[in-house]
């Protein structure tokens, strides 16, 4: 369950942040993601529906010429595997500082695409009271009433997701008999 969330949250971000409209089918296969461990990127691999890849990861480091350079490299190693033009996006907190000097030369086609998004507290709420929850601790009418706004403090593009979070946290504890 958790891991569909988080596909549809990122297949979300991709459309809404980046703004690819393509369709993505799934994850890529295990061996396509080995290469982004190889090049050390946190990140996940989907396939269009098309057969081309898109990458999306995280970022809280600055982004300069190294980064851009590692970037590259993975993406002419995926450009490698589908012969078809590759997508890396990658969303970067806040406080990023996009250092780079100079632009990627390659004959593979890549497009690399760096986002930052704004913090919201929203899902340190929702950890929270995941946390609480999973604990088995009683919730009082604040942390009930931090659950209804949850949904409402988050990023328009993630409301949706946050809802669906929300209500199975509250059937988890209404069924486990959690409030105070």
């Amino acid at each position: 369950m958790c891991e569909i969330n988080y596909d549809e949250t990122a297949y979300t971000l991709i459309e809404n942040v980046f703004g690819d409209y393509r369709e993505i089918v799934g994850k890529a296969s295990d061996e396509i993601q080995k290469i982004a461990k190889k090049h050390e990127i946190p990140g996940t691999i989907y396939k269009t529906r098309n057969n081309e890849f898109i990458s999306l990861s995280m970022t809280k480091n600055d982004f300069g010429n190294k980064e851009l350079d590692q970037y590259q490299r993975y993406g002419e190693e995926l450009y490698k595997k589908s012969k078809k033009e590759i997508s890396i996006y990658i969303l970067g907190s806040p406080h990023v500082k996009l250092k780079v000097t100079k632009e990627i030369e390659s004959t593979a086609p890549i497009t690399i695409n760096l986002s930052l998004i704004e913090y919201s507290s929203a899902y340190d709420t929702l950890r929270h009271i995941q946390s609480l929850v999973e604990n088995h601790e009683k919730l009082d009418n604040e942390d009930l009433n931090a659950l209804k706004m949850i949904p409402y403090m988050g990023p328009p593009e993630d409301k949706r997701n946050l809802r669906v979070e929300c209500l199975n946290l509250w059937k988890k504890i209404i069924n486990k008999g959690l409030i105070k």
